[in-house]
């Protein structure tokens, strides 16, 4: 079985939205081996240590790297705004993602089931390439239609956006 992926192309690469790898059909290692086949070369994570552990793929982040892909763990709690300390992590990941969407790669993006929290990692890069909110909510929904459905999530990357 394959691993459910949803692709949103850019001016160069790509955004792989998808859910947790190693969570639906397809095991963890046949999950990275596909998304490293359809030139993923960097996965973010929202979801912390304990989610991981409770689906049994703690070991997702030393396998992607394991096939030569970037990993950045990026928690953000369910169904809730990121706070302080996303912000940081994201900074520190943001040069290394645009640098491999700029050069044609591909950048997976997951939570639990890629929509909520996939959603806001999605906005938040095409944020910094400057497309306009309106844009990016439409793109994302008719990829995950329940991206940008928790109002809180919504006001969040509203006040990110301005």
């Amino acid at each position: 079985m394959t691993h459910p992926t949803w692709q949103l192309d850019l001016d160069n690469g790509a955004l792989i939205l998808t859910p947790c790898p190693g969570t639906k059909e397809a095991d963890l290692d046949a999950s990275l081996a596909q998304l490293k086949e359809q030139g993923v070369e960097a996965i973010v994570t929202a979801l912390d240590d304990a989610e991981l552990a409770s689906k049994d793929v703690a070991a997702l982040g030393e396998k992607a790297q394991a096939l030569g892909m970037q990993w950045f763990q990026i928690e953000i709690e369910d169904d809730c705004a990121p706070g302080e300390e996303f912000a940081a992590k994201w900074q520190a990941a943001s040069p290394a993602l645009h640098s491999v969407v700029d050069n044609g790669g591909k950048v997976a993006m997951h939570c639990m089931g890629g929509s909520g929290r996939t959603g806001l990692f999605a906005a938040h890069l095409l944020l910094e390439k400057n497309w306009p909110l309106e844009k990016i909510v439409q793109e994302v929904q008719a990829l995950r239609p329940g991206a940008f459905t928790k109002p809180v999530q919504v006001d969040y990357i509203q006040s990110v956006a301005k």
